[in-house]
């Protein structure tokens, strides 16, 4: 399709250019919202992948640090049972095992006796505390296959206000019996270290939980450590029934949306827990969101915009067009087409009528001694009777395609598509008995009487006649219809009849 097509198209139907333009801008503002979703998610994902290598790093440190613990707990374990430490002396004894092992993290290390009360630690030979209300002693001594057990948050009594958490295994004796508990006690502050180090954001938190919901350590700290339970969050089982995995929750101690990616601590209850809150992992999202959408907005508005003053501008220029047009092909008298008009009408419908054949008829239309008649009542009045024939031919020759013109003077010219003869001269007829006994009045105006006569001829594709054939048969019907008397209608095939018989 042409450019001007295209303007012409927009000229007629500026309406639907306008909606589609719209439906272009709603297009690109569509588009950019799903790359902008599309990046956002980008966004979560690369959070979820940074967050779980952070926590596969805070769980390989944690591990190694019990499975350290655990190698000190069977050592010792191992020593105290064979014979030769038993028969040491009891100081002696208390610097080889328990002098050298204590590590800056550690805040105790020693064994007790069935009944809970210390026997020997790291911290000194001489105390005689009593651990049997420990949850790790509790356990140990109700079951003889815990195995390595690590237990809640407690405050440590060797060292006053200290948090810590035991590393335990039960100690028995040789009949099977209950002998008691080697602990490794480790400062929760070693966990608050461990946290910090890590870089969340802003609103963001780490944490190392247990499965029962307590809290051990967490980054921002918390001075409640062992005390708060996030159990009774309706997402925490999701942590508890699974050894890792990844979701979206609001915190139910600040209601902060937070993208949690946790990982438990093998052959442990202690969960690894990194949290960034959602507003700081989308924050240059946001920024770039606000940009590009402000950016897609602004060009979709300004484009929809300009589609629609281009295709109104369009509108109002292909109007003046057509109106101009319309006044170059128009009788500025009569309202009917003008000659030239007339002559590119029968050029189209003779086409036409070569390609699909059918029937092309054409009146030539002639106000009768219309000389004498402007003589007699003045050219004012002959105007008006001119508008008057024109208003009839146009009440007869009104189905689509037929087209009245304005010949010349009085003369005027009917061309009437797809009709034959008798049509013809039915439409003809019609025409000249409403000039003569018709409505006399042209705009409230009356008029003095007046007659035409008329000339019919029909041309077919199947007839060797041309469109000059045509319009001379026309024009001599239009004079026999004059010499037979005026007022009259006479078709070319009378005419050509009342020749052969002459003949």
């Amino acid at each position: 399709m042409t450019t001007g097509k295209l303007a012409v198209l927009a000229g007629r139907h500026p309406l639907i250019v306008g909606m589609l333009g719209s439906l272009m801008s709603l297009g690109v503002l569509a588009i950019s919202l799903i790359t902008l979703l599309a990046s956002r998610e980008a966004a979560v994902e690369h959070a979820h992948e940074t967050s779980r290598n952070v926590t596969a790093v805070l769980v390989s440190n944690i591990a190694r640090t019990i499975e350290t613990s655990n190698n000190s707990l069977l050592a010792l374990i191992s020593a105290l049972d064979k014979p030769v430490v038993q028969s040491m002396d009891p100081d002696l004894r208390h610097e080889l095992l328990f002098d050298q092992t204590a590590a800056k993290y550690v805040t105790g290390m020693g064994v007790t006796d069935d009944q809970g009360r210390l026997i020997d630690g790291c911290c000194s030979s001489s105390h005689t505390w009593d651990f049997s209300d420990r949850d790790y002693f509790i356990v140990h001594r109700q079951s003889a296959n815990v195995g390595l057990y690590v237990s809640s948050v407690y405050r440590a009594r060797s060292r006053p206000g200290t948090q810590s958490i035991a590393i335990s295994r039960r100690m028995t004796r040789p009949d099977g019996s209950f002998g008691g508990v080697a602990i490794v006690a480790i400062d929760v502050e070693y966990f608050r270290q461990l946290l910090t180090k890590l870089d969340v954001g802003p609103k963001g938190i780490t944490a190392i939980v247990r499965t029962d919901g307590t809290l051990v350590a967490r980054n921002p700290p918390s001075s409640r450590a062992g005390q708060v339970n996030v159990g009774t969050s309706p997402v925490f089982p999701r942590m508890v029934n699974h050894d890792s995995g990844f979701y979206a929750a609001r915190s139910i101690s600040d209601g902060v949306l937070r993208l949690y990616t946790f990982q438990r601590i093998p052959g442990t209850p202690l969960i690894a827990v990194v949290a960034p809150a959602e507003s700081d992992v989308l924050a240059s999202w946001k920024q770039l969101s606000w940009i590009v959408g402000i950016s897609a907005s602004s060009v979709s508005f300004a484009f929809c915009a300009a589609v629609w003053l281009l295709a109104f501008a369009l509108r109002d220029q292909v109007q003046t067009q057509v109106l101009l047009t319309e006044l170059t092909q128009t009788d500025a008298l009569t309202g009917l087409k003008n000659r030239r008009a007339l002559d590119e009408v029968l050029e189209n419908e003779w086409g036409r009528l070569q390609r699909h054949d059918g029937y092309l008829s054409l009146l030539f239309v002639d106000a009768d001694n219309f000389k004498k008649y402007n003589d007699s009542h003045g050219h004012a009045q002959g105007d008006i009777a001119l508008q008057h024939l024109a208003e009839c031919i146009n009440r007869h020759a009104r189905r689509r395609g037929d087209v009245a013109a304005r010949y010349g003077g009085e003369e005027f010219v009917v061309v009437l598509p797809d009709t034959d003869e008798a049509g013809a001269v039915q439409i003809a007829e019609a025409i000249r008995r409403e000039v003569e006994h018709g409505r006399q009045a042209v705009a409230s105006a009356k008029i003095s009487p007046f007659t035409v006569s008329i000339g019919c001829a029909t041309g077919r594709r199947s007839r060797s006649l041309s469109l000059d054939e045509l319009t001379n048969s026309a024009d001599m019907a239009l004079y026999a219809a004059k010499r037979s008397g005026r007022n009259a209608v006479v078709s070319a095939g009378d005419v050509v009849a009342s020749i052969q018989q002459e003949t």
